[in-house]
């Protein structure tokens, strides 16, 4: 059955699908099909038996995109013969999750809160976004009025932006008397999603790209194949919307300066963003105004119980063991876990002690705010290339982190050793 969804799901989403390999499997055996830059990926699962069980979170994405994946697993059920269970209580399910177990796989039936894969009206979908969008945003505001910073509404787990403003969101940061418009404006409070009504039009072309230039791209000049394809993503979507309503707000400085980094010879598309956006000034943008683009400013992440803050222009990757990144020069691999004896936490002392005692009486000592840490600075030669590297472990009491940073310049030792210093649980 999962070969059959695999084989189906291409033609079936409309050039909605990214990334998708044919045939990948999580551990557990399921397929994830990612469907928006916005979005947490679809989890499609089955069994022996042939149940079928679907669960895709659409809040972060909006109505739009909740219609979008409903209308997507009522056609695979007709085309794949699968029959779906009737949607059962949705009162102990988050909002704007849809999960659709086929009928034989249990008896609690399929699962959408907003009611729109049962009733096929897209008018559900938008009552229960709206509903969880003002829930979260009132838990924003009473959030700021005690002063916490650093908010983040639905935007992709695993990372934090450095951002000014109240909250930010996937298609960009917002500030306090924002949200109090929002509040009481409902339009207002729809623009943090990317795809709010159910046609692929411009708007929703441009809300595709702006979520890729706001969440993943570098802004320096693609490094691999992967940043290439996806430079050539986020001009292909522009292009592909502006004739189908150039009334928009397009963002043309960021799309010339993206043009300019893939170093594309399109005079057409130069002349267009360069009407747009106006001259250039000392090659920036005019003070006061903000870029479009979280990754110009660091990004700290978040893995198994740690946070790193690294620069915004880093790749990464990230596995159950371990996350890693980089660019030009410079990279890093990060390893938590959780730690015990006897039934309770581990004390920092004791991890340190077990995993880094071969770092030697030379070893570089760390203790600031209850994070304690050894790491050794030395060249490795094992790549048969020289490079200097940084093998470091950090530990509170119950959790321990191993991070490796390895660098080309021998002058980029204290940034190396700062950033293994910058560890904290997250």
């Amino acid at each position: 059955m999962l070969g059959a969804i695999d084989e189906w799901l291409p033609g079936a989403t409309a050039d909605s699908l990214r990334g998708h390999v044919q045939g990948a499997r999580t551990g557990d055996g399921a397929i994830e099909a990612h469907l928006h830059p916005a979005a947490r990926p679809i989890r499609i699962e089955a069994s022996d038996t042939g149940s079928v069980v679907v669960s895709a979170l659409t809040v972060p994405v909006g109505p739009g995109y909740h219609t979008f994946v409903a209308n997507l697993l009522e056609r695979m059920g007709d085309e794949l013969s699968i029959r779906w269970a009737p949607l059962a209580t949705p009162s102990s399910v988050a909002a704007g999750r849809v999960r659709s177990p086929a009928a034989t796989a249990a008896t609690e039936g399929s699962i959408d809160p907003t009611g729109a894969f049962g009733s096929g009206d897209r008018r559900d979908a938008e009552r229960g976004h709206l509903g969880w969008l003002r829930s979260a945003l009132i838990a924003v505001r009473d959030a700021r009025r005690q002063r916490a910073e650093g908010l983040h509404l639905a935007t992709p787990p695993g990372d934090r932006f450095t951002f000014a403003g109240a909250v930010a969101t996937v298609l960009g940061p917002r500030d306090d008397a924002w949200l109090e418009r929002a509040l009481a404006d409902p339009r207002v409070a729809a623009d943090v999603w990317p795809w709010v009504a159910d046609a692929m039009d411009a708007r929703y072309l441009l809300g595709r790209a702006l979520s890729l230039l706001w969440l993943e791209v570098r802004w320096r000049t693609p490094s691999d194949a992967a940043e290439t394809a996806l430079a050539d993503e986020v001009l292909g979507l522009l292009r592909r919307a502006y004739p189908l309503e150039p009334n928009l707000a397009w963002p043309w400085t960021e799309w010339r300066e993206l043009l300019e980094l893939r170093g594309l010879r399109d005079q057409a598309t130069r002349q267009l963003v360069d009407r747009g956006a106006g001259p250039l000034v000392g090659g920036a943008a005019a003070d006061g105004v903000q870029l479009v683009g979280y990754r110009r400013r660091p990004v700290t992440i978040i893995h198994e119980g740690w946070a790193l803050e690294v620069p915004g222009s880093f790749t990464g990757t990230r596995t159950a063991e371990e996350w890693s990144g980089g660019e030009a020069g410079r990279s890093i691999s990060l390893a938590g876990v959780e730690t015990a004896q006897g039934g309770q936490p581990m004390s920092a002392d004791l991890f340190l002690r077990q995993v880094a005692g071969h770092l030697g009486h030379e070893a570089i000592e760390h203790d600031d705010g209850g994070v304690r840490g050894r790491a050794r600075l030395a060249l490795d030669t094992s790549s048969g290339v020289e490079v200097a590297a940084v093998e470091g472990f950090s530990a509170v009491r119950g959790r321990g982190a191993a991070i490796r940073i390895e660098i080309d310049e021998p002058q980029d030792w204290k940034w190396a050793l700062d950033t293994w210093r910058r560890l904290r649980p997250a």
